[in-house]
């Protein structure tokens, strides 16, 4: 027997393309299984069905969750995976709707609020430093900035309670009546365990 050894040279670039794009077909592939999915399921469950490495799936499932597109729930030793119903159903994001004194009209992001024992009640009607004390004066001011300049304000900072700590990121936007005249600001939070 003659075997003849062939080398091909590969750009790293297209590797990392294919790398991506295999990283992708997965990610799609659960998310598709879970969404057809009625009850939670397992690492092990996910990776049976599709058919795909186990420890493959846990990497995509942390991924996906980091995103806020899949919740992880432990019940025992089992990791149970669901999608997030909503990105804003996630305890990853949350929203808000000012009017023109930074007072909160509306927040949304129950589980996100819930981590720290707040709920939408919480900041009804208040400034963020009304409903959790001075020291959060800075996420005022740049509601406030983003309806006095009618431009995007971002606000970094930790959030703290005796439940929990986690850096918040802030987008506040101008926030618009259907004729134009500015109403306050609608922001996104962004939320990320520092546990």
């Amino acid at each position: 027997m003659h075997c003849t050894s062939i080398y091909f040279f590969v750009h790293p670039s297209i590797i990392n393309q294919m790398a991506k794009k295999l990283d992708y077909e997965i990610s799609s592939k659960i998310k598709d299984f879970l969404s057809k999915q009625t009850q939670t399921k397992t690492i092990t469950d996910i990776s049976r069905s599709l058919d795909i490495g186990r420890n493959s799936v846990a990497k995509h499932l942390e991924l996906l969750k980091m995103q806020g597109l899949v919740e992880e729930r432990s019940v025992g030793q089992a990791k149970l995976w669901s999608l997030t119903a909503t990105p804003f159903d996630s305890d990853k994001f949350g929203l808000s709707i000012r009017d023109r004194n930074g007072r909160h009209i509306y927040s949304y992001g129950a589980k996100a609020l819930s981590k720290f024992g707040f709920d939408e009640a919480t900041f009804q009607g208040k400034t963020t430093s009304e409903a959790l004390g001075e020291n959060y004066q800075d996420v005022d001011e740049a509601a406030l900035r983003a309806i006095e300049t009618e431009q995007l304000s971002i606000c970094h900072r930790f959030y703290e309670s005796k439940r929990n700590k986690a850096k918040v990121v802030q987008y506040f936007f101008p926030n618009y009546d259907n004729n134009g005249k500015l109403t306050g600001t609608i922001s996104f939070a962004s939320i990320s365990d520092t546990n």
